[in-house]
């Protein structure tokens, strides 16, 4: 592709067409033991997060991402006082999970303890104060690997996770193997959300996957959207429990905590999960269940 600007993001939507972002700045870039990153200037969006060439989240519109993952497994979870995340550490659910009534403590797992150093650096307006909680505790590693030394149960896991790239880490996060480990963590009365990738009525095969996956491990998994300017397309998530609070979570929004919570309210939780008809057919297609051996990715 020829260059628009003299320094450009150029992100795939599909195998036949991207996304192209303005790098008006340059913070930092490089790479880690895992993985490839830049922290520029987008034009339009500000301060973002780059991650082996795809946005990862901006400063115009990581709000709308960050409460899409939290607030409607928040608004059908019994209890939320003992919380998971898988990923994030570059900063964005901390905070806004800290900030919800009931929560007594967050355990995040990441990959890159490097990149979230330079996350707390560059991209403070993410991290907020969240670090200084003593309800919170980081730990870096694998996710499947920490998650096995984990003992008891949590009220809420969320996997706010970075695209499913051939030769990363991510596409072990989206099998049926790694869910039933989460599951278990649930206890049954716990509440799962993921993302899930581009909400593309063209090309759905992996919302479509990771949702089919999801229902071969849960007894309820039900996708939902938010339109994240930055990404170019609707992104998709799943939420998913074996509570019955579950079934129907279209119908139970949440009241966000005042001053948190600034993109998400009712009548948006309702418009998430009113999934357009040409999505719903391509996420209806018969497909296979992501596994170990065969795992999902992205264009």
């Amino acid at each position: 592709m020829s260059a628009v600007w003299p320094r450009q993001v150029v992100e795939p939507i599909t195998a036949h067409e991207a996304h192209v972002h303005e790098v008006v700045e340059v913070l930092a870039e490089g790479r880690t033991a895992v993985q490839g990153y830049e922290i520029v200037r987008l034009g339009g969006h500000g301060r973002a997060m780059v991650i082996e060439g795809r946005v990862q989240s901006t400063e115009a519109d990581e709000a709308i991402y960050h409460e899409a993952l939290l607030m409607p497994a928040f608004a059908v979870a019994p209890s939320v006082g003992r919380v998971l995340c898988l990923g994030g550490a570059n900063g964005g659910m901390a905070h806004r999970l800290l900030a919800l009534p009931g929560v007594r403590s967050v355990l995040q797992f990441d990959v890159d303890a490097e990149l979230h150093a330079r996350s707390v650096e560059l991209l403070p307006h993410l991290h907020r104060d969240a670090l200084a909680d003593p309800r919170l505790t980081v730990e870096f590693g694998h996710p499947r690997a920490l998650l096995d030394r984990l003992t008891g149960t949590f009220d809420l896991v969320l996997a706010d996770l970075p695209d499913s790239v051939p030769g990363s880490h991510a596409p072990a996060l989206f099998t049926a193997e790694f869910y039933a480990r989460i599951r278990r963590l649930l206890g049954g009365t716990g509440v799962f959300a993921t993302q899930a990738g581009p909400a593309n009525p063209l090309a759905p095969e992996f919302f479509a996957g990771v949702l089919r996956t999801l229902r071969s491990v849960f007894r309820h998994a039900t996708p939902y959207t938010a339109a994240v300017p930055s990404f170019g397309v609707p992104w998709g998530f799943v939420l998913a429990s074996d509570h019955e609070a579950a079934a129907d979570p279209a119908g139970s929004p949440a009241a966000g905590p005042p001053g948190t919570i600034t993109t998400y309210d009712a009548e948006t939780h309702r418009h998430m999960f009113a999934v357009p008809r040409s999505l719903r057919a391509g996420l209806a297609r018969p497909g296979r269940v992501s596994t170990d051996d065969d795992p999902l990715w992205q264009v």
